[in-house]
């Protein structure tokens, strides 16, 4: 691995912040600090060479990191990553798998030094600027950084492997909109993290929608809603409480078999439309059953072996790295639930 800016403000015995001024020839920076700080570099890169490298790598170790959240659709991918390993191994890379609390600084520090030696990284973020700063530091030690599912466009990773989710919000505000006709009334959008760019880039979409083309739809935002059934079930009687002409319901993340459970029992659902994510076994029969009416879903274990590949190849050099498919936004109805 090259030497990192870290390592040679260690060996300097200088900030990583003048290191960064000498490499970018900031001549405010004193001669003979300069000096050292090049001298550092040079003894570093010395010792690297020395020891040799293999002509060939026989494999790339990339880190899967997934934030330490209760997410029904993260425990999905996690699962997706597991059963990955046949593939991984056929393209030379060796996984390993974590889950991180990024919610707090100090945990997302520390994470960023047990990780800074992977070949490179494939990475869920939450968006605190902390995690931003992590990404950056991983790009400083040239460890590639690739985005799934949520995006943090704003940072330095090198590419963003999934769905437009902002499309994918408007897809499902069109749907709400058409499915309920002319109908007056309002419209929930029930989102289980703010943190998480996904979500917020749906409910973004599916916002514009219902602003431009159905104005006969009013719609409010629940956030931190919690994806358990007991959770939804309260989220449910919230709704219906405050909103007494509620018509729809649209869940960006997951949580959606919950609040379609809550709904039948209290004998709603005949009277709203309701719109989430993710196909499942149980989000399948839901929809069978009218409990649901539209599931939008991606292609989980696909987007997983695009980023793995995504990843080796910013390592390799390729070309041809940053030419990622966009997966399309699948779309689930009563009759083809069980397609």
């Amino acid at each position: 691995m090259p030497a990192t800016r870290t390592m040679i403000a260690r060996r300097a015995g200088v900030s990583v912040a003048t290191v960064d001024r000498v490499l970018r020839d900031d001549h405010a920076v004193r001669p003979e600090t300069a000096e050292r700080v090049h001298l550092a570099l040079a003894s570093l890169r010395d010792e690297r060479a020395s020891r040799g490298r293999p002509a060939k790598v026989s494999s790339f170790r990339v880190a899967f990191v997934l934030p330490q959240v209760n997410s029904r659709f993260l425990d999905h991918v996690e699962r997706d990553i597991a059963l990955s390993a046949s593939f991984f191994r056929e393209h030379r890379i060796t996984p390993s798998f974590y889950r991180c609390d990024f919610s707090t600084q100090r945990d997302t520090a520390a994470f960023a030094a047990q990780v800074v030696d992977y070949d490179a990284l494939v990475l869920a973020p939450l968006d605190y600027p902390w995690v931003e700063r992590f990404i950056e530091e991983m790009s400083d030690a040239d460890v590639p950084v690739v985005t799934v599912f949520s995006d943090l466009p704003a940072s330095r990773r090198n590419a963003y492997v999934g769905v437009d989710n902002r499309i994918a919000g408007r897809t499902a505000g069109l749907l709400m909109g058409r499915f309920l006709g002319m109908r007056l009334g309002t419209v929930a959008v029930l989102s289980g993290s703010s943190r998480l760019h996904d979500q917020v880039e749906r409910r973004t979409g599916f916002s514009q929608v219902l602003e431009e083309d159905f104005r006969n739809l009013r719609w409010v935002a629940e956030s931190d809603f919690a994806e358990d059934d007991d959770g939804a079930g309260l989220a449910v009687q919230g709704l219906r409480a405050r909103h007494a002409d509620l018509v729809g319901v649209y869940v960006t993340g997951g949580g959606i078999s919950g609040i379609a459970a809550a709904l039948q029992e209290s004998g709603d659902k005949d009277h709203l439309v309701l719109i989430g994510h993710e196909c499942t076994a149980e989000t399948r029969t839901q929809l069978s059953e009218r409990a649901i009416d539209v599931i939008l879903d991606q292609d989980v274990r696909g987007i997983v072996h695009w980023a793995g590949l995504a990843a080796i190849n910013f390592l390799n050099d390729v070309r041809g790295a940053l030419a990622i498919p966009t997966p399309e936004t699948r779309i689930y109805l009563r009759e083809n639930a069980h397609a």
